[in-house]
């Protein structure tokens, strides 16, 4: 069954030969970059460049062999049980993997694809959909703002960063959830989590990937193509296929010789915090470092001393020895051009 894609006011067949008129009903940039990149597809080149998220630098150019691309989406496909006719929405960039990878999925598994402008707030398609992969932060935004469109959605692949524990608790209904875990060697995913109706502590490798633990619990990821990729990230290696992700290596803040994880303690702290926020290191004269946590605002609310205290002594009793924050900011956060809310880094003059 060949796949089809919604663009202009009217499907098109997902195959070479609608590159023509992909072409003239192309108008906005969004648009245009999504028939660009299916030209890209359906070229003699066996691989294909695409940018990374930029969540650990600044974003860079990377090429994936089309062979793996290919490969990958019928991983996700047959873990998820995704048939042939799926209805699908595509509202991440195709610039980017997260994005490529719907429209691959969508050639590979013979899928009807929706298009719409990438947003924080994606306008979903009125029938109803089988599935989506988007950002947590576009998920919350859809449960808020179009809770009937949310509802009407078979599965949802979330990527990009973990969700707030505190918006899954409100949902009562709605999707099946999936959590992803990936980076820019993996090609996507390489491992998944349900979180919704039911949560599961451990990530599950794909199959044809399995994992290992290194120095200092660093993820060792080993792939079907016989790489061993070593990570920066932390983690459990419960067996070869799972494992509970602890946090990047990179953001580990030494507290008077306590490792922190920062990730972990947003993890725990997002029931409680359902707008953005990170926790991050800052200096300290007696510990070295200690944990301060930013809330995502462009001022401190009216009653922030309140909820500030509410925070911390919640903190304090729920979280292990030593791991609540010390302090609270309010102060906006930045984003990586995927839509990522980057981790705050202490300067000396107090403007990270």
């Amino acid at each position: 069954m060949k796949g089809r894609i919604h663009l202009g006011n009217a499907w098109w067949e997902l195959e070479p030969e609608s590159l023509s008129g992909l072409r003239e009903v192309a108008a906005d940039p969004w648009e245009v970059a999504l028939v660009n990149a299916l030209a890209a597809w359906w070229d003699d080149t066996d691989a294909m460049e695409l940018m990374t998220s930029g969540s650990t630098g600044a974003p860079k150019s990377v090429c994936h062999p089309k062979s793996r691309m290919e490969a990958s989406a019928i991983r996700t496909i047959e873990a998820l049980k995704l048939r042939p006719g799926t209805s699908a929405s595509l509202v991440m960039p195709v610039q980017f993997v997260g994005g490529m990878m719907m429209v691959v999925r969508a050639i590979v598994g013979g899928w009807s694809l929706h298009t719409t402008a990438p947003s924080a707030l994606p306008v979903l398609p009125v029938s109803a959909l089988d599935f989506l992969a988007c950002t947590p932060a576009q998920a919350q935004a859809m449960t808020e703002s179009r809770p009937k469109a949310w509802n009407q959605i078979q599965c949802v692949l979330l990527g990009g960063g973990a969700p707030s524990r505190a918006w899954l608790e409100q949902l009562k209904a709605g999707p099946e959830l999936w959590e992803s875990f990936g980076m820019t060697e993996t090609i996507s995913h390489f491992a998944l989590r349900k979180i919704h109706p039911k949560r599961s502590q451990a990530f599950t490798c794909l199959p044809g990937f399995s994992v290992s633990n290194a120095a200092e619990e660093a993820l060792v990821v080993h792939t079907p193509w016989g790489e061993e990729l070593l990570t920066r990230d932390a983690a459990h290696v419960l067996s070869p296929d799972r494992f509970v992700w602890c946090g990047r290596l990179d953001d580990v803040v030494n507290s008077g010789g306590i490792k922190l994880h920062p990730d972990r303690v947003e993890a725990e702290l997002s029931e409680r915090i359902s707008q953005p926020f990170r926790c991050y290191g800052v200096p300290d004269e007696r510990f070295g470092q200690v944990l301060k946590l930013r809330i995502h605002s462009e001022g401190p609310p009216a009653n922030a001393a309140a909820i500030e205290e509410e925070l911390l002594s919640w903190a304090r009793m729920n979280l292990p020895k030593h791991h609540a924050p010390k302090s609270v900011e309010w102060r906006p956060l930045k984003q990586t051009a995927s839509g990522k809310w980057k981790r705050p880094k202490h300067e000396s003059n107090d403007h990270a």
